[in-house]
């Protein structure tokens, strides 16, 4: 990266205003505040390209390819479609999980990197996946620190920790599915995530839960309004499988974005060999904090980062009524740069609409105006290219000739 990580972030922090707090009034679920995140102003033009989701509904096509890390992409549209950490990828098939946040480019093919989160099912080579979701939080840090630390996460290890996890939260699945988790909660998370609306304009939140901070951003308010469901459960999970009441104090995360920036010092950058021409990826983790940024032309395009604090928190009830105080007051003193990046989004989201509604799908013939790149095979998503044969000098050339003629 031309500017280092940790400038680019700070400097991305810097133009971020963290809202007011959200959280349950009437303390049902005491252990979740969540902490908006807005841009300081917006672009007048919306960003050309769509979220996973929105790619498979017009055409995108992700298949298994029968080995546990890997699955292909292919992108027919002409734009960019961003997968992102961790998105968990169902199907008829075994259950994978992102192991990084990738941009893939209009009309191209791509191995992706992916872990099995379903370890009792079968690989299917050519099946189809077909839906998307987010893999519940404490497995994603865990990911995360893996890749900082090793360049990859250990398959056997994850498939430990999905079943430690699955047996925390009481969960039986016959596959060991993470997914089942979501099956068992599904009622309490719809309720709970009603209390946690979007914001227009919104690009990310920071969501404390017990004494654990995680937070996900995005470059556009937009690539967030699609993401933001599924970004929420995978924090509110947390708080449901673990339940408790308490919860870290607001001046603990005041701090938090610019740890973040700190800890970045030090980050090891990891690839798909195949989409190494469409932005990098770096992952980072240190003073109890694990993230990962995907940077696309000096732009951060989607950054996730989270923060362990042991002995930190603190009960919510104690919590409360400074809480409602910071929230007044912010809405107070923010009421008129909240009205007006409102009519900003909304001029952006109809230009934002507009755009996706040119992307043809896979059966229309328009997009066959550029042909698909063919897929890129390799050995390992972070492999250097092997390195071709050289010739021998002449020394050696006619020691082996003649070494060759005698026998």
């Amino acid at each position: 990266m031309s500017v280092s990580l940790n400038k680019l972030l700070a400097r991305y922090f810097d133009d971020l205003i963290m809202g007011p707090p959200i959280f349950d009034r009437h303390g049902d679920l005491p252990n979740v505040v969540v902490y908006p995140l807005f841009p300081s102003r917006l672009d007048e033009k919306p960003p050309e390209l769509i979220t996973l989701s929105e790619g498979m509904r017009r055409g995108l096509r992700l298949s298994d390819t029968g080995l546990v890390s890997k699955i292909h992409v292919e992108n027919p549209l002409p734009a960019a479609v961003l997968v992102g950490e961790s998105e968990l990828l169902m199907g008829d098939t075994q259950l994978r999980s992102m192991q990084f946040s990738c941009l893939i480019p209009p009309f191209r093919r791509a191995s992706l990197p992916v872990n099995c989160v379903e370890e009792g099912q079968p690989a299917e080579a050519q099946v189809e996946f077909n839906g998307t979701d987010s893999v519940p939080w404490g497995l994603r840090s865990f990911k995360i620190e893996q890749i900082s630390h090793h360049g990859e996460p250990v398959q056997f290890v994850v498939w430990d920790r999905v079943k430690d996890y699955l047996a925390m939260a009481s969960t039986h699945s016959d596959t060991h599915d993470i997914h089942a988790v979501y099956d068992r909660y599904g009622d309490d998370l719809a309720t709970y995530s009603r209390i946690f609306p979007r914001h227009n304009g919104q690009v990310g939140t920071v969501c404390t839960v017990g004494s654990n901070i995680c937070c996900e951003l995005f470059a556009d308010p937009e690539v967030l309004e699609d993401r933001y469901e599924n970004m929420l459960k995978s924090a509110l999970i947390e708080a449901v499988v673990d339940p408790g009441v308490k919860v870290l104090p607001q001046d603990k995360v005041d701090r938090f974005l610019d740890q973040v920036a700190e800890v970045s010092v030090n980050s090891r950058v990891v690839q798909s060999r195949s989409l190494q021409s469409s932005g990098r990826t770096a992952v980072f983790s240190g003073r109890g904090i694990a993230g990962s940024a995907l940077v696309d032309g000096g732009r951060v395009i989607h950054l996730v980062a989270h923060k362990k604090c042991p002995g930190e928190s603190s009960p919510f009830a104690e919590q409360l009524s400074q809480l409602q105080q910071n929230s007044d007051n912010w809405r107070a003193q923010r009421g008129g740069f909240l009205a007006q990046l409102e009519r900003d989004y909304r001029d952006r989201s109809r230009d934002y609409r507009s755009f996706k509604a040119k992307l043809a799908p896979v059966s229309e013939p328009q997009i066959h105006t550029k042909e698909l790149e063919p897929y890129d095979f390799d050995t390992g998503d972070n492999a250097s290219p092997s390195p071709r044969p050289q010739p021998l000098n002449a020394f050696m050339h006619d020691f082996f000739l003649g070494l060759f003629r005698r026998v």
